[in-house]
């Protein structure tokens, strides 16, 4: 009886048993499905996860207390994870926010977050565009601004960060970051880590694609959506992604292709939850490279505030995933490199049935029928000049923009052809004994068609300081002859001081700063120290006098009238014979009118012009590019 009540009993209790197991193995899948990240190999690779918040300005915030950095911070130290925080200016001339980042520990790092705002023009001296939503890319982006307006930015950010931390950031981001800013930011402050927002083809106006799926890499200097592909066209930042997207789902225009990310505010309004962010984390974290990345985080203040308890359960999964170590953006940079002493030959990504498959000639995948091939040597034109579009096109892969510059070398041939012609001057100037007249037409060369002797070919573009041309090389080399033929012509018809020749141009300097308007019932006349500072004198219909020293907002600024150079340089004619022709006569009528003049007079009068002529030649050694073709 005993053995057999010891059988029923249990009989009765294997069901019991089995039931129990069944349901603790399901219970423990949903709980690693929600919590673990898995992975194929998770110990045969290194394994980096790097958080990064983009912190703007307060006044752009969805709650303007320190709730949501609070928030964030504390959602990571619970987890036990580093993290980067990218700060606007805008956040360094806040004393409260910033003194809250100065208490963060020391597995955080601080870096800056490159979008413009209009305080940070002001103190740069750059005209924020009037009227323009912050978000537009012509005015949020570098790549709105001219060359010299973005190092000026740049400059002021770097110094207030340092004035703020006493160091420089070595980690930067945004969602877009032109070549020309990044290769300065680099030679400059020697940054490490940069990140930009992975492939989106329309979403909020601004479209960038075809870059290396969602996955880090070196740029080439020209272009930092092309990887590197050697030594001498890599840029040494490691580039890394915001919204790593869906290796399937998110090819496409628009959001609702590109919310397939790793965004918890993007994948949440696409209906999914956790688990779905853990299958995509997943996916680029399975060890199919030597080296695996993703890259997680939430815009503080604004994005936060809705998605704060999503992005406790991704950190929460985060810390709970072996073999997973998390990093900040210039310590990953660090790892990078140290995997990749050159760069990256190639990658892939798979992910059901999709199939990224990455080097440095191209990015491919068959499934979606995408094709992207990669030319180290192009860039975008944002490069060279302000893209004052609202609608941010950067989209690979780049065609040539001009097929001339395929099959001619002209940059090295340019160089030479110039120094060149100048030696063969100055050699004959030599031998009649009359250096003087090298250096008077050296300068008038210089003085005349500056502009057009610092124009160039580079990264698949013609680029141009002053007038359009073609056969670029050809009329440089005409205008430097034609200067020396002119200064030599002048002396043998004309009885003036020669120097007037070049220095005429200096009066150029004067007109290019002069500046008047009639606004609020009083007249202003004065001449520009910089895009915003105003110096002169205003007046009203009675002719009361007073002294204006002041910045003026950016949409009076713009306001004020002014000779518009460009109106030379859009023609051909004026800007190579009528503009030289007009310095040429003036300086032959005031040469004739100084020759009886006293002493003293034509002295100071030539006191004046050097220093304008000094001005003027440093204006166009200091000019940015006018247009690209």
């Amino acid at each position: 009886m005993v053995y057999f009540g010891y059988k029923k009993d249990l009989m009765n209790r294997i069901p019991i048993s089995i039931s129990t197991i069944c349901l603790s193995l399901i219970l423990s899948l949903v709980f690693l499905n929600t919590q673990v990240l898995a992975g194929e190999n998770e110990e045969s690779c290194d394994r980096y996860v790097t958080l990064v918040n983009p912190v703007r300005g307060r006044s752009l915030w969805i709650d303007s207390s320190l709730k949501p950095i609070d928030s964030q911070y504390e959602a990571t130290l619970k987890n036990n994870l580093k993290a980067t925080w990218l700060v606007q200016y805008d956040v360094l001339e806040d004393e409260e926010l910033k003194n809250r980042l100065k208490e963060f520990n020391d597995g955080q790092e601080i870096g800056v977050f490159l979008e413009v705002s209009e305080l940070q023009s002001n103190k740069s001296k750059v005209i924020y565009p009037p009227f323009t939503p912050w978000f537009s890319p012509k005015a949020v982006f570098l790549s709105g601004y001219k060359q010299s307006e973005r190092r000026r930015l740049i400059d002021t950010l770097f110094e207030k960060f340092k004035q703020t931390f006493n160091y420089y950031p070595k980690s930067v981001g945004a969602w877009w970051i032109d070549s020309y800013s990044l290769n300065y930011i680099k030679d400059k402050y020697d940054i490490r880590a940069a990140l930009i927002v992975a492939d989106q083809l329309t979403t909020d106006n601004y479209g960038v694609w075809g870059q290396w799926w969602s996955v880090p890499y070196y740029p080439s200097k020209a272009n930092i959506l092309t990887p590197a592909s050697s030594i001498k066209n890599k840029q040494d930042v490691v580039v890394v992604q915001w919204a790593l997207r869906d290796p399937l789902l998110a090819y496409g225009s628009g959001k609702e292709f590109s919310n397939y990310s790793l965004q918890a505010n993007d994948y949440v309004s696409q209906g999914k939850d956790t688990s779905y962010f853990n299958e995509i984390a997943s996916s680029y974290l399975s060890c199919q490279n030597q080296l695996s990345q993703i890259t997680v985080g939430l815009e503080t203040g604004i994005e936060s505030i809705s998605f704060i308890s999503e992005y406790n359960n991704q950190l929460l999964a985060l810390k709970n995933t072996p073999n997973l170590s998390a990093v900040t953006m210039s310590e990953f940079a660090e790892k990078f490199a140290n995997k990749f002493p050159e760069f990256p030959k190639s990658t892939s990504l798979s992910y059901k049935g999709s199939s990224w498959i990455m080097d440095t000639q191209s990015r491919k995948n068959e499934k979606l029928n995408d094709f992207v091939s990669y030319d180290q040597k192009l860039s975008f034109s944002d490069y060279f000049v302000a893209d004052k579009e609202d609608f941010l096109n950067r989209i690979m892969p780049l065609k040539r923009a001009n097929e001339k510059v395929v099959w001619f070398p002209m940059f090295i041939q340019r160089k030479a052809l110039l120094i060149l012609i100048f030696l063969v001057f100055g050699i004959i100037f030599y031998i009649k004994k009359d250096i003087k007249l090298f250096i008077i037409g050296s300068l008038f060369s210089f003085a005349a068609f500056g502009l057009i002797l610092r124009s160039f070919y580079q990264f698949g573009w013609q680029v141009f300081f002053g007038p359009k041309v073609s056969y670029l090389i050809l009329v440089q080399a005409m205008v430097v002859i034609i200067s020396f033929l002119i200064v030599f012509l002048v002396k043998k018809r004309f009885k003036i001081n020669l120097w007037l020749l070049p220095l005429v141009f200096g009066i150029d300097f004067l007109i290019q700063g002069i500046r008047g308007t009639y606004m609020s019932g009083r007249y202003f006349i004065g001449f520009a120290l910089d895009d915003l500072r105003f110096l002169g004198l205003s007046f009203s219909k009675g002719f009361q006098l007073n002294f204006v020293n002041q910045d003026l907002p950016a949409y009076q600024a713009l306001a004020l009238l002014k000779f518009d150079f460009n109106m030379i340089w859009n023609n051909l004619i004026v800007s190579l014979f009528i503009y030289p022709l007009i310095h040429i006569i003036f300086a032959l009528v005031l040469g004739t009118v100084l020759m009886k003049a006293p002493e003293k007079v034509w002295k100071l009068v030539f006191a004046i012009l050097i220093i304008l002529v000094s001005l003027h030649l440093t204006s166009l050694l200091n000019a940015d590019p006018r247009l690209v073709l």
